[in-house]
């Protein structure tokens, strides 16, 4: 279709929220658009003889790059086509539009803009979580009792021989029967409390009786499930020598003990604070658990057909995260790709698969809010980022809270993250 004032340019809808249409151009207003480009682009141009952009278009037009002259010409001629094909047609897109040049005489344009495509929820009425209360029991207490406790333990240097529950400061390596050594397995300095059950099984038996300055050589049998896949159930010849012993002693839990080290009246009372700590800890972790498992139930309930092109908008938006994020660890991609055990092809595989999901998850969420009509008052909006401001320093708080005035993008985060939590509110149950 030729566009001009008069003319309307027809359109193609998709399922996917794809709209397709395509604008032939005449001579006339190809040549306007040339003429500009020439003119924009001539401005820095040096010619000989001329001040910048004073040349003839002609002169200007051969030392030009006639592909980026070409761009130019097309560019000129799209925002007055988009913004009338917008209108008429009534299209709301959420990202720019894709342009591909079909024919060049005539001047021939196809333009692909993305709308929000359709999006069902299926059995909304079944994307629950049910929830549990906290069990913390009293072996559970006991034992982050027993690790306080520990950070509080005395320790003495032995002269006689090592036994159960001494702390042994030792050098060590290994190799296999064949006499290669390990090299993961040298240590110096390494610290390990007979009975604790942190080293090999077997291992801390082999330093009873020894003491200081002792060496002694012994074989253990890597476990079948050892993380070291390399050293399952292999033999290992180890090589010890002790450079110190100690004896290792573990305060009682008394009212005395809590009172000076823990500011606690008395033991039952340091009790329930760890309790009341450990409880407060599940709460938080199950939480934690159950948006993510109400989040992946929203996913897999939200039924819509994707635009390949906002998939790669997607690719590319968590692409630029994860770079960013290996930056902080100072590795490339290529390096993280190896760590993984795979392949960069394998990798943009996966990542294309976790960009699909994750525009999914985020068009079912808010089908979720505009279908359950979330609101959040202005008053809740305020109250929200008068909180989050407080957490902010003083001297810094002004300038932040421009960032989350109304139709600032803060605002709108902040906006988008509490009403979804008002979805995990009648979700998570």
């Amino acid at each position: 279709m030729t566009t001009d004032e008069n003319t309307t340019i027809p359109v193609k809808r998709e399922k996917n929220g794809s709209v397709h249409c395509t604008v032939t151009f005449t001579e006339e207003q190809v040549k306007a658009s040339e003429e500009k480009a020439i003119k924009t682009m001539g401005e820095k141009v040096k010619i000989d003889g001329f001040r910048p952009g004073k040349a003839p278009a002609e002169s200007i037009r051969q030392k030009l790059d006639p592909e980026q002259l070409i761009n130019e010409t097309i560019r000129g001629l799209l925002p007055e086509t988009i913004e009338k094909v917008v209108t008429e047609n009534k299209i709301f897109p959420i990202t720019p539009p894709k342009i591909d040049v079909e024919s060049m005489v005539p001047m021939k344009i196809k333009i692909t803009f993305f709308e929000k495509p359709e999006v069902k929820l299926k059995n909304q009425d079944k994307i629950t979580v049910k929830t549990e209360e906290p069990k913390i029991e009293e072996k559970d207490i006991d034992q982050l009792v027993q690790y306080v406790l520990k950070q509080h333990q005395k320790s003495e240097d032995k002269d006689g021989a090592a036994e159960k529950g001494d702390r042994v400061t030792m050098d060590f390596w290994g190799e296999t029967l064949d006499g290669k050594e390990v090299e993961a397995i040298r240590t110096t300095n390494h610290q390990a409390v007979i009975g604790s059950k942190v080293l090999l099984p077997g291992f801390e038996d082999e330093l009873i009786g020894l003491k200081a300055g002792d060496k002694k050589d012994f074989t253990i049998t890597f476990p079948e499930k050892h993380q070291a896949e390399e050293l399952q159930g292999k033999p290992v010849s180890f090589h010890v020598t002790v450079l110190k012993i100690e004896t290792v002693t573990v305060p009682e839990l008394t009212d005395d003990f809590v009172k000076q080290n823990m500011q606690t009246p008395s033991v039952d009372e340091f009790r329930k604070q760890v309790k009341e700590s450990m409880v407060a800890q599940e709460v938080q972790s199950a939480k934690r658990k159950y948006e993510e498992e109400a989040l992946e139930k929203i996913r897999e309930a939200t039924q819509v057909n994707l635009a390949e092109e906002l998939i790669d908008d997607e690719l590319e938006a968590l692409t630029k995260d994860l770079d960013q994020q290996l930056k902080k660890q100072n590795l490339s991609f290529d390096e993280w790709a190896k760590q993984s055990g795979k392949n960069e092809e394998e990798m943009h595989k996966e990542l294309r698969v976790q960009a699909e999901k994750r525009l999914t998850l985020r068009l079912g969420l808010a089908k979720i809010v505009e279908e359950r009509n979330i609101e959040v008052s202005d008053e809740e909006m305020k109250k929200t980022i008068e909180s989050f401001l407080q957490s902010v320093p003083e001297e810094q708080r002004k300038e932040v809270a421009k960032a989350y005035e109304k139709g600032k993008q803060g605002y709108d985060q902040v906006l988008w993250q509490k009403k979804v939590e008002k979805v995990f509110d009648q979700i998570i149950k």
